[in-house]
């Protein structure tokens, strides 16, 4: 468990808490609580898959500046950051929302594997004074073999910093309830809260009777050599687990390839195969080893998993923003083409009006040109003849 996830696990130990006071069923409260902590983070995951259809969003550019720079993947990553830059997206934006949800994961499984802790409220010494008890009669050889709580060097130090210490403890609370009982009691007053060792067993049994599932204890794994006589019913955790989990994975990776752009890349068609089949089978194994108790927990967050995913794809869905992105770019070329046209043609019929213009004036100025040539000599100005005998005699 990753040190300091405890801390974590207080609060949502108390909202796991007030829904078991309602309900009264383990598996009920986690499937509820499970519910809960999912619609708290919901924020964050509808903020990662914004994100996401913002990316699709670019699909269609990314796609025309792949085909452009296909060749040259460097220029391709150049004009693929500008256009991330100038759109406002980030291609890292959508690691924080996932890192919490991990978080948060890892605190939800510290809850499901303490539920004396934070199920019945029974406190740390009073479940340190229990295993002790246990770890004892175990050393001495009073007690099942096969009992995995004797697996740490029957040491009560490393036994109460075991990850299943408390689901352990369960499943040896009969054969040891007057060791657990007595031990309590020899607790301080302060120390056990005034409660007696008899009360806090009798939290402990209705907790442990919680994990029956038709005659088998959820504290077993389906696997274990004390349960694996051949196919039992606990079987079904593990198989429903890998089932629900091939679901979500199949659900994300359809709606992650809508966001995106262009041909798969090479070797991305075998990523895409092993999230979809490797991962759950890892979780049907995984299942297997671990207490029927903790594959519940999966079964829940797998189904309510599936269910975000719908919803997330029904607000932001990237296949939708993306076709609406393509019909806008269309629509932003048909307008370019038309403004182009238009003013191909404003400057066609400019240049016509000037050639007009300029033809006028070309004949204006030859008309000027030739009516100057055939004007009358009485217009210009005549040198006055010398006197003669001609003029002499008109005078006269």
């Amino acid at each position: 468990m990753i040190p300091g996830i405890e801390y974590l696990a207080i609060p949502l130990g108390y909202i796991l808490w007030l829904i078991y006071g309602v309900i009264r069923n383990y598996f009920v409260s986690i499937f509820l609580f499970t519910l809960v902590v999912r619609a708290a983070t919901f924020p964050l995951s509808l903020k990662s898959q914004k994100m996401q259809a913002d990316r699709a969003k670019l699909a269609p550019r990314l796609e025309r500046l792949q085909k452009k720079y296909g060749q040259d993947k460097k220029k391709f990553q150049e004009k693929q950051m500008a256009l991330y830059e100038k759109e406002g997206v980030s291609l890292t934006g959508g690691c924080l929302p996932t890192i919490v949800q991990m978080v948060v994961l890892f605190g939800i499984i510290a809850v499901i594997y303490s539920p004396l802790t934070h199920l019945s409220r029974i406190p740390e010494k009073v479940i340190g004074a229990s295993l002790t008890a246990v770890a004892q009669k175990t050393e001495k050889g009073e007690d099942d073999k096969d009992i995995e709580i004797a697996d740490t060097n029957k040491l009560p130090a490393k036994i109460r910093t075991g990850v299943y210490k408390e689901l352990n403890l369960l499943k040896v609370l009969k054969p040891n309830e007057s060791e657990i009982i007595k031990s309590i009691d020899q607790l301080s007053a302060a120390d056990r809260k005034n409660i007696s060792g008899k009360k806090y067993f009798e939290r402990m049994e209705h907790v442990s009777r919680d994990f029956n599932f038709f005659g088998k204890s959820l504290l077993d794994s389906p696997w274990s050599e004390k349960q694996f006589a051949g196919i039992n019913i606990l079987w079904l955790i593990p198989l429903l687990s890998w089932l629900t989990a091939f679901a979500s994975s199949y659900i994300s990776m359809k709606f992650m390839k809508q966001t995106q752009a262009g041909q798969d890349q090479p070797g991305q068609g075998c990523q895409n195969n092993t999230m979809l089949l490797v991962m759950p089978l890892f979780s049907l194994f995984i299942t297997f080893t671990v207490p029927g108790g903790v594959g519940i927990y999966w079964i829940s967050s797998n189904i309510i998993a599936v269910g975000q995913s719908i919803i997330l794809n029904r607000i932001y869905n990237p296949a939708k923003i993306r076709a609406q992105a393509e019909v806008e770019y269309q629509e932003r070329r048909r307008r370019k083409l038309e403004d182009k046209k238009r003013l191909a043609e404003a400057r066609a019929r400019e240049n016509a009006e000037l050639n007009a213009l300029n033809q006028a004036e070309g004949t204006n100025k030859g008309s000027k040109k030739k009516t100057g040539a055939k004007k009358p000599p009485a217009t210009k100005q005549e040198k006055p003849e010398p006197p003669g005998d001609e003029g002499t005699s008109q005078e006269e």
